[in-house]
């Protein structure tokens, strides 16, 4: 065999060697390529799947707050209107303490407590209300700091041991949550 003929043939078969090399190495990094591709994929999807997470759970957070928040200035507001309510209701009984239909109410409340606790009883009342009702023929003790700038009176027995609170001051702390309730309802709507 010629020398050419060798030396084509060395270089044909290094070429198809080199061909089958380079082929090999084209599938190798293309399947390389693919695997990363995959794995890239993977890996974004992975923290756009966290991201998204995190915001929603911070959306969830911010939304809860807010709502949390708004709860407490309603509930905050409510109770602002109760207690001008309260305070109002205690000021026009005190704008009653000058009428003749408080006295006559005071009358009547104190004749059921003495009818309970006995036609010696001691009423208790304020100073001006004592005054006033100087001629209805009870044993009457004046306690300033006792019956309150609302006005009512506080029986007791004679012998001290039982008593009756009739203070308007007492009459709605009772009454209070009742009324409450009913401000709430109308607030409320």
């Amino acid at each position: 065999m010629p020398l050419e003929e060798i030396l084509d043939r060395i270089i044909k078969d290094t070429e198809k060697e080199e061909e089958e090399i380079l082929s090999g190495s084209r599938e190798k990094a293309k399947q390389i390529l693919e695997e990363a591709k995959g794995k890239t994929s993977s890996i974004q999807k992975y923290y756009e799947s966290k991201a998204k997470e995190e915001a929603d759970t911070e959306r969830k957070q911010r939304t809860s707050s807010a709502t949390l928040e708004g709860r407490f200035f309603a509930e905050k507001t409510r109770e602002n209107i109760e207690n001008e309510y309260m305070e109002a209701l205690a000021s026009r009984v005190s704008q009653l303490r000058a009428t003749d239909d408080y006295l006559k109410y005071l009358s009547r409340v104190i004749e059921r407590a003495k009818k309970i606790l006995g036609d010696d009883a001691v009423v208790h009342l304020d100073e001006g209300d004592a005054k006033r009702m100087k001629g209805i023929g009870l044993k009457i003790d004046t306690a300033p700091n006792v019956i309150g700038p609302l006005g009512g009176a506080i029986v007791t027995s004679a012998d001290g041991k039982m008593s009756i609170d009739l203070t308007f001051a007492e009459a709605i702390r009772r009454k209070s949550d009742e009324i409450k309730k009913i401000v709430r309802e109308y607030i409320n709507g």
